[in-house]
Formats: C-alpha cells, sequence, structure tokens
C-alpha cells in the first residue's frame, strides 16, 4: 500500500467582525452602533405592572427583548448588563387591592339573601349608568354581555328562592357572586374603598402576581434579567427626582398629580422641544394624550 502524504490546507481569510446598525429617530437612518465603554452594553426594560395575570401582550414583548437581548450577546458578542423594573405600587395595583380585599370579606360575611338581592340591584343601576355614559364602543359591549350576564343570574337566584330548594338557591347564590365578582367588588370599593388601610393588602397582591410572572417567563425560556428593581424599593428616589423637575421649573403640580411643563422647558436656551419629531411641534390633539408624571 503506497503511503499517503499530509493534504495541503488553506486557512480561512479573516473577516471583519459583524457590525450593528441601530434606527436613530435622531437623524431617521441607521447608524453605526458604538459602545460608550468597549463591548459593555447596559439596558433598562420597563417590565410589567404586577395587579393580574400576564397576557399574549406581556409574552410578545419579553420575547422579543429576550430575541434582541441573545443577538447582542450571541451574535455580536457584546456584554449586555440587563436592568428589569417592576412597578408594584399604581393606581391599578392600589384599586384591585382594594378590591379583592372587600370582595373576599363580603364572601366571609355571608350576608342574608334579601341583602344580596338589595345589593345585586344597586350593582345593576351603576353598571347601567356606566353602559349609557360610555362612548366606547368595545367599553359598551363589555358592560352590556355584563349586565345580561348579571341579570341572568339574579333572575335565577329570585327563582331558586321562590322555589325553597336549599341545593337551588346555594347554586344560584355562587353563579351571582361568581358573575358578579369585577361589578361588585367595583361596588363595594366605590363605598367602602376608603376604610381599606392596611398597607399589607397593597403588597401581597403585587408579590402574587410578580411571582406568577416570573413562572411564565421561566417557562417561555426568556433569560433572566442581570439585575431586579421595583418601584416600592426606590420611592424617596423617585419622590427627590420629581421634585427636582419642579425645582427647575419643569413641572407643575394640578389635581393630585406632576405634569411637564412643555412652555417653560421650550423657553430654556439648552433645550430643544419636540427634536424627534418636529413637525409634531403645536399639535394640540396629540398633547391632550399626554400622561402625568
Amino acid at each position: 500500500m503506497s503511503k499517503r502524504v499530509q493534504p495541503f490546507w488553506t486557512p480561512h481569510e479573516r473577516t471583519e467582525d459583524p457590525v450593528l446598525k441601530l434606527y436613530n429617530s435622531l437623524t431617521r437612518q441607521k447608524e453605526v452602533f458604538i459602545p460608550l465603554n468597549g463591548k459593555k452594553v447596559t439596558w433598562y426594560s420597563c417590565g410589567p405592572t404586577v395587579y393580574d395575570a400576564s397576557h399574549m401582550g406581556h409574552a410578545r414583548s419579553y420575547i422579543t427583548f429576550d430575541i434582541l437581548r441573545r443577538v447582542l450577546t450571541d451574535y455580536f458578542g457584546y456584554d449586555v448588563f440587563y436592568v428589569m423594573n417592576i412597578t408594584d405600587i399604581d393606581d391599578k395595583i392600589i384599586k384591585r387591592a382594594r378590591q379583592n380585599y372587600l370582595f373576599e370579606k363580603y364572601l366571609d360575611e355571608n350576608h342574608a339573601l334579601d341583602v344580596i338581592l338589595s345589593d345585586s340591584k344597586q350593582i345593576m343601576v351603576k353598571l347601567s349608568s356606566k353602559l349609557s355614559s360610555s362612548n366606547d364602543p368595545d367599553k359598551k359591549q363589555m358592560y352590556e354581555k355584563l349586565l345580561c350576564r348579571l341579570t341572568t343570574t339574579v333572575e335565577n337566584l329570585e327563582k331558586s328562592i321562590k322555589s325553597g330548594d336549599n341545593s337551588q338557591i346555594e347554586k344560584a347564590q355562587k353563579e351571582f357572586l361568581v358573575a358578579s365578582k369585577d361589578p361588585l367588588s367595583d361596588w363595594l370599593d366605590s363605598k367602602l374603598g376608603h376604610t381599606v388601610t392596611d398597607n399589607a393588602i397593597f403588597s401581597d397582591l403585587p408579590r402574587h402576581w410578580e411571582e406568577e410572572f416570573h413562572h411564565d417567563m421561566e417557562n417561555l425560556n426568556i433569560v433572566k434579567p442581570d439585575v431586579l428593581t421595583r418601584v416600592s424599593e426606590y420611592i424617596p428616589e423617585i419622590i427627590s427626582y420629581i421634585e427636582k423637575i419642579i425645582d427647575n421649573g419643569m413641572g407643575y403640580v394640578a389635581n393630585g398629580s406632576v405634569y411637564f411643563d412643555v412652555a417653560n422647558f421650550d423657553k430654556q436656551d439648552k433645550h430643544y422641544y419636540a427634536k424627534l419629531v418636529p413637525e409634531a411641534y403645536g399639535d394640540t390633539n396629540t398633547l391632550q394624550e399626554g400622561k402625568a408624571i
């Protein structure tokens, strides 16, 4: 058998590292992404407001962020330091916590049937008022369905009471309480919300839903953030930050909220309002959509 020789090998030529380009909203074109500190990239992501279960919108957002993060680290080789915030103090959270507490308290009190029926009438009056005053087609449809379902369960409860069949009464009562949870909770909150002062009530709800959120993200195989922050952990800093904005004349207090002073900001020599979308300057319709700080 003849001898074999080592085959000739030609090494591949080194190619340039991939270059990341990002859309610059100021120049309205793609620009080469150049970090301030070598390959180190810091990323802040706004996390969820945890007052209810996660939904498809959350999944879409955080899967998208996860894909982008993996592309930055695994393809472009950046050292990404990823921080995500959890909003665990919010008007929605406070209201939902109160409502849940008052609803559970209402169930525990085991009211007489005549009291439940009396309350149901008031709930339907309030719901009917919301239906008639709403101009949003989607909300009107929601109120109509809710009112229809509530009316049906109340009628069934009244019929079961007349029949005297305890098993039917118990079943109808349970169906009513399930169907009426949201409007009943809202009605109870309007009456008794001011009596709920235990801070533990307002912390238990966001802690529960934050845990559920993390569980959902884990099931979706989304990489955990390097640092997780919560609004409740930075209240003094947030207050100080907003106070500084007011002290600088760039914010003002109105109706219990703080608003950005657009006019005063526009007067400053070092600032240029609407620099990203100059054509939107003076658009009063867009200004009406502004939110308080």
